[in-house]
């Protein structure tokens, strides 16, 4: 039985491909866009449960992309585990086509007020 506390399902298309991200040659999944995909599952999981004026922002991700995908396909993002240590929000991740298991990842996010994060840069 697979463990699942939140899905989302991504379809592919040619800007996900390594060609278009030019992390490769071939039309298949880039592994950056499989980041991507795991990534904003991980944070529309975590948003709603966030302190008005919060959101989070990834800090870490370790990936293994386990299996190429072809362009035109669905991938299901599925969180397995999410654990937090204060405001660190630690993710499990597991990625299928279809019923394979095409990518795995450990991901963390963490809170922070909005207004105090983007005013560091002006």
């Amino acid at each position: 039985m697979l463990l699942m506390l939140f899905q989302k399902i991504y379809h592919t298309e040619s800007k996900d491909s390594a060609k278009s991200m030019e992390s490769g040659e071939l039309e298949v999944l880039a592994t950056p866009a499989l980041v991507a995909f795991m990534e904003n599952t991980a944070f529309t999981h975590l948003q709603p449960q966030l302190k008005e004026n919060e959101t989070s922002v990834g800090s870490a991700i370790s990936i293994e992309h386990l299996a190429a995908s072809p362009i035109g396909t669905d991938i299901r993002i599925i969180i397995r585990q999410m654990t937090r240590k204060g405001r660190q929000y630690h993710f499990s991740i597991a990625a299928y086509e279809g019923e394979e298991l095409i990518g795995k990842a450990e991901h963390t996010r963490v809170a922070v007020d909005q207004d105090r994060f983007i005013a560091k840069f002006y």
